[in-house]
């Protein structure tokens, strides 16, 4: 018999973009394991997060599918305002979003009294939404799963407000992974960066007993082979890269480091990285390069953007001599976005770059539609994870970040075996099929297996039935 799961997801359906397709792949394929998810997304109220919707996913879930959407009470919504104010965010450790906690708990328990599920899983960010499985567990004493999108307090990226808000957000961090039963990361370099941060041999704080594992990201293959991508002509060498870029972070990142005002002087970044590796930067001049040098006719090189495009990453591209080869397509679908890249010659994929000389802990999403889909690749980035899953598969071409050289070579490359009609690459599809979402979630329902097992469970509480208000 189906057992179900309590599945905390903010970001879901029909909000699009990258941060919805973890949660929505999970919540599809449970179902096939003996999991059934009864979601609990944020509806309704708009936030300072990414606006794009792609109401499109939802096609993925059957009609069956339970998905319901918090509503806040007055008290609730006077909090969801005052987080809303942008002189208020630098003042947030963690993140702006602590007022869903309340009514995602609330959600929950409402369903737990209907549907008796037997755990509760947390997919984030918001990290702060950890607070409402806590809740949850206290009052059901199932347990909790923390699924964790990014490596929250160790996310290299980020930069605090003060030294200060970076102590509160590893302390907040550290007390929500001891309140789990399983902990979840992303990436295999994050759950070893969780282990030595937060492990057993950490004097500080409370004791993380859960399991810390490594489930990836991934790709469906369902979404590929839908339509047939418009290739470019056969003498052109068309570059694609979805999603975001970070070029206005990288530019605080700039100021920060310049100790440009007072505020940047106070500023905490975690760890120094060069961001503008995870733009279009060193990609742009390496185009620049390969035109200038003959290699490639002008005319023959095109790079398409597919995603959502900031104004300083419009600013690089107009102020680039390459601005013309540059279509920039802003968000599209979800499929539509996949079509683009079937359709690619080569698949641009960036990353931030450690100064310090370590492995980046994430990989960007899109790195496993890209694998998923079979198209060469020509990866930017530091040594780790991202760059050990292209080369291991025998997927493209993987160099530092910042290696304009290297990119013009590999990029010349790829035009000459295009021209040529010979492939560079074979990809080891055995290799990749480890990526496939319907595995990811096999592993995933084996793990909630393990969790629930009878042996497990060392008390029972009596779910309450909520107060309607």
């Amino acid at each position: 018999m189906d057992r179900t799961l309590l599945f905390l997801a903010y970001f879901f359906p029909p909000r699009g973009g990258a941060g919805v397709q973890r949660s929505v792949k999970f919540a599809k394929y449970l179902p096939h394991f003996g999991w059934k998810p009864l979601v609990i997304a944020h509806g309704g109220m708009a936030d300072n997060a990414s606006g794009v919707m792609d109401p499109t996913l939802l096609k993925d879930l059957p009609p069956e599918h339970v998905v319901r959407y918090t509503a806040l009470l007055q008290g609730e919504k006077d909090r969801y305002y005052r987080a809303q104010k942008k002189w208020r965010q630098p003042l947030f450790a963690t993140d702006p979003m602590g007022w869903w906690a309340a009514p995602a708990a609330r959600l929950g328990l409402e369903l737990a009294a209907q549907s008796h599920p037997s755990a509760i899983f947390v997919t984030m960010s918001p990290f702060t939404a950890a607070d409402a499985g806590i809740q949850l567990k206290k009052k059901t004493g199932l347990p909790l799963v923390l699924d964790l999108r990014d490596p929250w307090a160790l996310d290299e990226t980020r930069i605090y407000t003060t030294r200060w808000h970076a102590r509160r957000d590893w302390k907040q961090m550290h007390e929500a992974l001891a309140a789990a039963d399983l902990i979840i990361m992303n990436t295999p370099a994050a759950a070893a960066a969780v282990e030595s941060e937060f492990g057993k041999g950490r004097p500080e704080g409370p004791r993380i007993t859960g399991r810390v594992i490594s489930i990836t990201n991934g790709y469906d293959a369902e979404d590929f082979g839908k339509d047939s991508p418009q290739a470019a002509p056969p003498d052109m060498l068309r570059i694609v890269h979805t999603g975001m870029f970070h070029s206005e972070l990288a530019e605080v990142w700039d100021k920060v480091y310049d100790g440009d005002g007072v505020l940047n002087q106070l500023k905490y970044p975690r760890r120094p990285i060069n961001l503008w590796t995870r733009t279009p930067r060193y990609l742009l001049a390496a185009m620049e390069k390969l035109i200038q040098s003959g290699a490639i006719p002008k005319e023959k090189l095109q790079l398409v953007l597919v995603g959502e495009i900031s104004t300083c990453d419009r600013e690089m591209i107009q102020n680039s001599p390459m601005a013309a080869n540059v279509k920039v397509l802003g968000y599209r679908s979800h499929a539509e976005s996949v079509n683009w890249v079937e359709s690619a010659d080569v698949l641009f994929l960036p990353l931030h770059t450690p100064t310090d000389g370590g492995p980046a802990l994430v990989v960007p999403g899109k790195a496993y539609e890209y694998l998923g889909s079979g198209r060469p690749i020509l990866a930017m980035g530091p040594p780790g994870d991202m760059q050990n899953f292209v080369e291991q598969t025998g997927s493209g071409i993987a160099i530092a970040g910042d290696d304009v050289d290297g990119a013009a070579t590999a990029l010349k490359k790829f035009y000459e075996a295009k021209r040529d009609g010979r492939k560079l690459f074979e990809q080891n599809r055995d290799a990749v099929a480890r990526f496939e979402r319907k595995e990811l979630t096999a592993r995933l329902a084996d793990e909630l297996n393990e969790l629930t097992q009878p042996s497990r469970q060392t008390r029972t509480v009596a779910i309450p039935v909520p107060i309607k208000k």
